[in-house]
């Protein structure tokens, strides 16, 4: 009786060694990036754009920069297919895309100068980003089609002119699966 006692906590020993590690594993990963990408390029006018490679969304359109896109930072098509993205300095686009699995988990934006969110469809599966106004390929990163949830946070945004090509302005970029498509603010940026 003891013996088979002894065998039966081995078993239960045994896979406690086994599965414990892999669900930390699980666990600590669920809001890493399954893919991460530097962007680093040159734009005009303050803005680029994240797209679907098959939007249809006017970016001219009155609809899009209006004043409160303006103010947010970030404009939304009416078709849901393309969002532009505001940035300090003229020209110069230092910023990092991270895809997530899952919504993000960061809540302190007390190091970041502006954070705003808003909703992309990518009905293609294939995620771009485009420098203004020529509409240059910068990226294209392969996600799974559907509706997606973009947030920038932005950094380092003080002191800096917006007709200079060149500041210390820099983002983050965040894309997970969400059917929400609200543009909201998070922390608004006030120049000084």
């Amino acid at each position: 009786m003891k013996e088979t006692r002894r065998r039966e906590i081995a078993n239960a020993s045994f896979w406690i060694f086994l599965l414990v590690p892999f669900i930390l594993v699980l666990c600590s990963n669920k809001n890493r990036p399954s893919a991460r990408y530097k962007l680093d390029f040159f734009t005009k006018e303050n803005q680029f754009y994240l797209c679907d490679s098959a939007f249809t969304g006017e970016t001219g359109d009155t609809s899009f920069w209006t004043n409160k896109a303006y103010s947010d930072r970030m404009a939304t098509s009416k078709d849901k297919d393309i969002v532009g993205i505001s940035i300090e300095s003229f020209g110069h686009v230092k910023a990092e895309l991270n895809i997530l699995d899952a919504p993000s988990q960061e809540k302190d934006f007390k190091k970041y100068a502006h954070v705003v969110e808003a909703g992309i469809r990518v009905s293609s599966g294939i995620l771009e980003v485009l420098s203004y106004p020529d509409n240059k390929i910068q990226l294209k990163a392969i996600v799974t089609p559907g509706y997606y949830r973009i947030r920038v946070y932005s950094s380092d945004m003080a002191n800096i002119s917006s007709e200079e090509d060149e500041g210390t302005d820099h983002y983050k970029i965040e894309l997970w699966p969400s059917s929400n498509f609200e543009r909201k603010v998070l922390k608004q940026f006030v120049k000084e």
